[in-house]
């Protein structure tokens, strides 16, 4: 795969196609049974189309059914395949939708989730009868995002006024009592300081909830330490945060590139919690976007109620699914639909996964 530079000059693609990004992904998520699976289309020597996906595995009564997904899934969002812009988008995705077909020995299903709906591939599936697969198709996520248009000016008048008037008022009041920095990480040396910030601030913030932060295990640290270092050399990163008399309040790990900043995560020092700084954070990355001449300031996925206070619009991720005509994935199917979920092995009767079992090896030796 390219590097940023050439991958957003030449092809259709998002910020988590960076080739950075996707070896940092396999480094932490790797498994002994995940198996790259990249479908690569060329016209003579020159590559025109990149499918990144993997296939994964799971092991249910006797049979092991193999899964194909899109590289960085998990922690990724718009998870699109990386096409030309040279070429007509619905040419390259038959071809590599049939390859795929046709390889049907060696996958059950594929899950390709978090496809931007108004993207090259929903068009093209949801456009097109497939008659090879079978095709199920599922809204996911709301994906909230703010149009940069205008001036400032025009940017407030977007805000419900009540909503901006308390973020002003708490703005004068700590500008008045002190010191108020907004700051952006410029140096590579900048960032492991920061990110421990982060993480301190993250897991304080959450160790006495139903949920405590994922950054208390040192693997998830070092992802995204590594995530970070790994933007940083693409020039995507976009670690911003606020300080107050010297004190950080406020750490936000965002990605951007130079049209879309992208709010992945924040961590908020809850000494200051009465102020709200994570509303602060995002009215400042909302002024900071239009200073910077970005589009649009996306929200990413996930219904949180504080992206509607931003009076946001709305699009959607779509989960497509895919079943081949073979006994194995028509098989899997039923199974992923009687008991939709991760739990459905733990709920089966002893007869039926007798009978399953006793189905898998007359699948698997016949």
């Amino acid at each position: 795969m390219p590097k940023w530079d050439d991958l957003i000059g030449q092809f259709q693609a998002t910020v988590f196609q960076d080739l950075n990004w996707l070896k940092n992904w396999w480094d932490f998520s790797y498994k002994d049974n995940f198996i790259p699976y990249i479908i690569q289309i060329k016209d003579e020597e020159k590559t025109i189309g990149i499918f990144p996906l993997y296939i994964d595995s799971i092991r249910f009564a006797r049979m092991t059914f193999r899964i194909l997904k899109p590289m960085g899934s998990g922690i990724s969002d718009y998870l699109i395949p990386i096409l030309s812009k040279n070429y007509a988008a619905d040419d390259l995705l038959y071809m590599a939708l049939k390859a795929i077909y046709e390889d049907r020995a060696n996958w059950d299903y594929i899950e390709w989730e978090d496809v931007p709906e108004d993207s090259e591939l929903s068009r093209f599936l949801d456009s097109h009868h497939l008659k090879r697969f079978i095709l199920e198709r599922n809204i996911e996520e709301v994906c909230p995002y703010f149009n940069i248009d205008g001036g400032i000016d025009e940017l407030k008048q977007k805000i419900s006024k009540k909503f901006l008037s308390e973020i002003s008022r708490v703005e004068r009041k700590l500008k008045r009592e002190g010191t108020l920095e907004f700051s952006k990480v410029t140096k590579e040396e900048e960032i492991i300081p920061i990110m421990n910030k982060f993480f301190e601030l993250h897991c304080k913030r959450w160790e006495n909830t139903t949920t405590p932060s994922e950054f208390r295990y040192e693997e998830k640290r070092n992802f995204l330490l590594s995530a970070a270092k790994s933007l940083f050399k693409s020039n995507l990163l976009h670690l911003r945060y606020i300080r107050f008399n010297e004190e950080i309040m406020v750490v936000h790990f965002g990605i951007s590139d130079g049209i879309k900043s992208y709010l992945y995560l924040h961590a908020i020092n809850i000494d200051f919690r009465k102020y709200s700084p994570g509303s602060l954070l995002v009215y400042y990355l909302i002024l900071e976007a239009e200073q910077e001449g970005f589009q649009v300031v996306d929200f990413l996925r996930g219904d949180e109620g504080y992206k509607e206070r931003w009076n946001t619009k709305e699009k959607f991720n779509i989960k497509y699914e895919f079943f081949n005509h073979s006994l194995k994935s028509r098989l899997f199917r039923f199974i992923f639909h009687t008991h939709k979920n991760q739990q459905f092995i733990k709920r089966l009767s002893y007869i039926h996964r007798s009978i399953l079992g006793i189905f898998g090896f007359f699948i698997n030796n016949f």
